[in-house]
């Protein structure tokens, strides 16, 4: 249990991997425009941790100009039924007060469901 929450711990890695799972695949300036506030420093470190833990596949492609893509491995899909709970307890607890009954918005939102 340690282990995979130390792989996932931190602002940006439950973030960079809901929005690389969204997505399917995204190039690197997608989604650092996805993940408002990251600096480029930060996605780059949060990025290669991601990938040296096996969540995160870089596809490099050789290309000049440098054209790199990033998508989950079979482990970081195995973590996207996480985010499903999470919005689950959002929907329960955090937004009771202001949502009632309605659907939680994609992750990501700025309140969780109230946007």
């Amino acid at each position: 249990m340690e282990e995979v929450m130390d792989q996932i711990s931190g602002k940006w890695k439950m973030r960079i991997l809901f929005m690389v799972g969204a997505h399917g695949t995204l190039r690197y300036g997608e989604l650092r425009r996805l993940l408002d506030g990251v600096t480029h420093k930060m996605l780059s470190n949060q990025l290669k941790e991601l990938a040296a833990d096996g969540l995160v596949e870089r596809i490099d492609y050789g290309e000049v100009p440098p054209r790199v893509d990033y998508r989950l491995t079979p482990n970081g899909e195995a973590l996207m039924p996480i985010f499903d709970d999470i919005q689950a307890y959002i929907r329960k607890n955090a937004c009771s007060n202001c949502c009632g009954d309605k659907p939680a918005a994609p992750y990501g939102a700025r309140h969780g469901c109230c946007e």
